[in-house]
């Protein structure tokens, strides 16, 4: 894989500080049994890797850095999710697993409890009772954050920690689930965005800030489709069917895509929170002037990390802008940070590929091979 960025308690390798893009050749990213399903989640003292049944850990736990921890789950790995204190291991029969950032903590399995509501009984044309058959709850997406915890179930209900928050209605379905430090935001298959957490940055895109326990539809964008989101740390983005990017919330450096002063000259601050969806205009590509057809170079995938946004276009291109102090952008500029999106590199420019191979953590951004 190639990173960019903070890499201060070697959850890359060594210990030295990763200023551009590079491949980097730490055993524990460059497992050879690791294949191009490799799934990564990093927080920003951390990292954690997957393939098969075989999880990894490197990075700074158990008060020290340089750690470096392998385990093996008895199912397929089919999600992960890690903050700077426990990793959510999600098995393909289901169930979850939490690992303390230890060098000898177990996996321990969640025990969810949904609501005990009455299910009405089923009856024949006779009155007779029929029986109900009752699938067994598993859990199909898992997101956290530094102070959230969200698991989605098969019966499309609604977890934050292990106690049931909300159930959607039995035709909606989740498409993906993100989280950033404090709030989440779910993509169902209509196109729609859901938020809840706290909201006090404008992170959840509403028009008042505040805290919401419970899903709320970002109404700024309903009636669009949306194809892909993404949770920073404290802001929220989403591409729609139409090409077009959405930012909200949190711009103290940037990761909007919006300025943080007038101009690069004054010391007058433009809003630091957006609460509503901002539209926001990417450079054209190079191959977008040759060819004149922009709609090919449209954005597809958006991943966001602490305080820095990476956009990823069709045509392979990725722009970032946002906090750089760590050069988790690939970027070398004056400034510790990039209020308007920038080109920072290209990858292959197979459409399957792109959505999968860009990941950020809090303070990098992950490309894989």
């Amino acid at each position: 894989m190639i990173v960019s960025g903070f890499n201060g308690f070697g959850q890359f390798g060594g210990r030295r500080k990763l200023e551009k893009f590079e491949d980097t050749r730490a055993e524990s990213v460059r497992a050879d049994d690791a294949s191009a399903d490799t799934l990564f989640s990093c927080s920003w003292n951390c990292t954690a890797f997957a393939y098969g049944n075989n999880l990894c850990l490197r990075g700074f736990f158990a008060g020290k850095p340089n750690n470096f921890r392998k385990l093996t789950t008895k199912e397929t790995i089919k999600s992960l999710a890690i903050n700077d204190r426990f990793c959510l291991v999600l098995l393909s029969n289901g169930k979850l697993y939490k690992l303390k950032l230890s060098t000898d903590s177990e996996l321990e399995e969640l025990t969810f409890t949904p609501d005990n509501h009455v299910v009405p009984q089923k009856r024949g044309i006779f009155g007779e009772c029929k029986s109900v058959s009752s699938s067994p709850l598993e859990i199909e997406f898992v997101a956290c954050g530094n102070n959230i915890t969200v698991a989605i179930s098969n019966k499309n209900v609604v977890f934050n920690g292990t106690t049931q928050a909300y159930e959607f209605p039995r035709h909606m379905h989740t498409k993906e689930l993100q989280c950033g430090f404090e709030h989440a935001v779910l993509l169902n298959t209509n196109g729609d965005i859901y938020t809840w957490g706290n909201g006090l940055r404008g992170q959840l895109g509403q028009a008042i800030l505040g805290r919401d326990e419970t899903p709320s539809i970002v109404e700024a964008l309903a009636g669009l489709k949306i194809i892909t989101i993404a949770a920073g740390g404290w802001h929220s983005a989403a591409i729609s069917a139409f090409g077009d990017l959405y930012t909200w919330g949190f711009n103290s450096n940037g990761q909007l895509g919006l300025r943080v002063f007038k101009n690069s000259s004054s010391t007058i601050k433009e809003p630091a929170v957006y609460p509503l969806p901002q539209i926001i205009d990417l450079p054209i590509c190079n191959c977008s002037k040759l060819n004149s057809n922009v709609s090919s170079c449209a954005p597809i995938k958006v991943v966001a990390g602490g305080r820095h946004t990476i956009v990823v276009k069709t045509c392979g291109s990725l722009y970032g802008c946002g906090w750089n102090a760590h050069n988790q952008l690939g970027l070398t500029c004056a400034r510790d940070f990039v209020d308007n999106f920038q080109y920072v590199g290209s990858i292959s420019n197979d459409r399957t590929e792109l959505i999968n191979k860009v990941y950020c953590g809090s303070w990098c951004t992950i490309i894989k091979k």
